[in-house]
């Protein structure tokens, strides 16, 4: 299951709901709402026009937006204040058992143009922007601007004789989600948790679960479902002294997971109410495991009050609105499933590629001491640089 299911759920067309689609609220401003997950990435391809392939790349972004209005939208990649590629797109209406849903939309694959991916440089952090753009008079609103570290890997695309050849790609390093989970109103008494992990590979689990406690009472099981949305994957593969160095650690995956679960809580802004009133009010700890009976492990902790049946909003939310029917939550790491990469300063400065102000990032588990960065093998004659790296903080 991926990110599509919003517009298409119970078997109901995008065409049908277009056709139904209230009056639009153009007074309405468009505002990010984070609870599906902000999923951004880049796309890798070789370019062989010149007659040597040339690795190039494009930025595309899934998002839910608040709004009823469907654009257009412009997302656009920036680096040191210059654009580098930008694309329209419009938002979709997000629909439920054919229902269209009043003030929610959604952009799907929403994609700049190709550049070379040697154009990106790794050092410094690009801007990730979305904005509207007014038809009539060209005003431009920007809903949301997040900055990145940029990761370089190689691609071998065989050999003329003797020479290896390899292109330059590019990913986004996306460390500054892992410390915070989105939980929004899904459908009906429907919660989804969404969360960020980077790892080797791209495999899914087999199986998965999740269990909630309050406080230190008793651990209660929420069946539900897991699905992810469009990883990011950066495989390095490098040709070296005879042989091709690939997978393992030479691959970084960066997943997007969605676990959605009836619950007897909720969360405002949503017309559900919580069916437990607030006999389950207190500190909440909620456990995602992977695994099937008797060898799960935890994947993710989440942590979060509740008060009179509803999610407490986090004091972050003053500085990341999560969107309407959405709230920030804190989240714990397991040692054993950490994410391959991890830069202690991006998890504790920044959120979703937005620097904090006078706070740290809401991850309750320690973090590594040092910086784990790619550790991705060069071609010979490469300068080490060119593989890797943390793509530079800069200014946010």
């Amino acid at each position: 299951m991926d990110h599509r299911h919003l517009i298409r759920a119970a078997g109901f067309s995008i065409a049908g709901a277009l056709s139904t689609l209230p009056a639009l609220a153009s007074a309405q401003v468009p505002a990010m709402n984070f609870g599906h997950g902000l999923e951004i990435r880049f796309e890798n391809s070789t370019n062989y026009d010149s007659g040597s392939p040339v690795g190039q790349t494009k930025l595309l972004l899934n998002s839910q937006l608040d709004t009823n209005t469907e654009g257009p939208f412009v997302v656009t990649l920036e680096q040191s204040r210059r654009v580098l590629a930008t694309g329209s797109c419009s938002a979709q209406p997000v629909v439920y058992s054919g229902e269209v849903q009043d003030g929610q939309g959604y952009v799907s694959e929403c994609s700049t143009n190709y550049v070379p991916s040697a154009s990106i440089l790794t050092s410094a952090p690009v801007d990730v922007v979305l904005a509207m753009i007014d038809d009539a008079t060209d005003a431009r609103t920007e809903l949301y601007r997040g900055t990145f570290p940029v990761i370089a890997f190689n691609d071998w695309k065989g050999n003329d004789g003797d020479r290896s050849i390899h292109v330059e790609q590019r990913a986004l390093r996306l460390d500054s989600f892992y410390s915070v989970g989105f939980v929004r109103q899904y459908i009906g008494s429907e919660l989804e948790f969404s969360f960020v992990t980077t790892q080797n590979t791209g495999d899914s689990p087999d199986a998965s679960a999740m269990r909630c406690r309050v406080g230190t009472g008793t651990w209660v099981a929420y069946d539900g479902s897991l699905w992810e949305g469009t990883p990011q994957t950066a495989r390095n593969r490098v040709f070296v002294d005879g042989s091709a160095h690939e997978d393992g650690p030479e691959t970084v995956v960066t997943k997007f997971l969605h676990y959605s679960a009836r619950m007897p809580i909720a969360v405002r802004g949503r017309s559900t109410a919580p069916s437990a009133g607030s006999s389950m009010d207190g500190e909440w700890t909620c456990e995602l495991r992977f695994g099937g009976s008797g060898s799960r492990v935890v994947a993710r902790e989440f942590h979060f009050a509740v008060a009179s049946g509803y999610i407490v909003p986090h004091a972050l939310e003053s500085q990341l609105p999560p969107g309407r029917g959405t709230v920030l939550v804190s989240v714990g790491l397991n040692p054993e499933l950490m994410p391959v990469i991890f830069d202690p300063a991006l998890v504790r400065e920044s959120i979703a590629g937005r620097r904090l102000t006078g706070a740290t990032g809401p991850l309750t588990s320690a973090m590594p001491a040092r910086a784990v960065n790619p550790a991705f093998s060069v071609p010979r004659g490469a300068p080490a640089a060119a593989a890797g790296g943390r793509g530079g903080r800069g200014r946010r």
